[in-house]
């Protein structure tokens, strides 16, 4: 007398027979066999076709991998571009250190400090008496190599110059262009 209970209701007529199992729709695409894939026809990694979804778009593993070959790109760009500006800096140096170290004028018992305005800053270099009377004068020149700066004549000064202008300092006055922009009236008194 154990029935079920799904025997006790068919029998009481308020129960269908064994229902039919259902199957859920297919995910294929409609018009495609239902038959599966064989392994030969799977794309593999690195082949370039790729997995796509539905609708003709880039699954997200694929553009995952497109980014990230992106960014290799660019960091490997990024990363030459780097290195010839570097090259090309070294390559400027070697030249300006060939002049500076055959033609250099400072001497190592100077005790006189020049300042000068360099890149926002200002600036020492230590000269002799009569060399910075001649500095002063216009007779030398400085030029800036490797964290310090060389006393030169202006025709090396002239030679540096024509190799980067960077790399000479402006001793010529110590005002900038702002303060000739916007002069001062001679009848303003503080």
């Amino acid at each position: 007398m154990s029935k079920s209970l799904q025997d006790q209701l068919l029998a009481l007529g308020l129960a269908n027979k064994k229902p039919k199992k259902v199957r859920p729709p297919s995910r294929r695409a409609p018009g495609k066999d239902n038959q599966r894939p064989g392994p030969g026809s799977l794309p593999k990694k690195g082949q370039g076709g790729g997995i796509q979804a539905a609708g003709g778009e880039v699954s997200l593993e694929r553009a995952y991998a497109l980014r990230k070959q992106e960014e290799k790109k660019q960091v490997d760009t990024a990363r030459k571009l780097k290195q010839e500006e570097d090259r090309q800096r070294r390559q400027l140096n070697n030249e300006i250190r060939a002049i500076v170290s055959k033609h250099r004028l400072n001497d190592a018992k100077a005790e006189v400090p020049r300042h000068f305005m360099y890149r926002g800053r200002i600036r020492k270099i230590n000269v002799t008496q009569d060399q910075l009377k001649a500095l002063n004068a216009g007779e030398f020149g400085i030029a800036y190599l490797s964290g310090g700066y060389h006393l030169l004549a202006p025709e090396h000064v002239e030679a540096v110059r024509k190799l980067s202008k960077e790399h000479i300092p402006d001793l010529a006055s110590g005002e900038t262009e702002e303060e000739n922009e916007f002069p001062i009236p001679d009848d303003l008194t503080w």
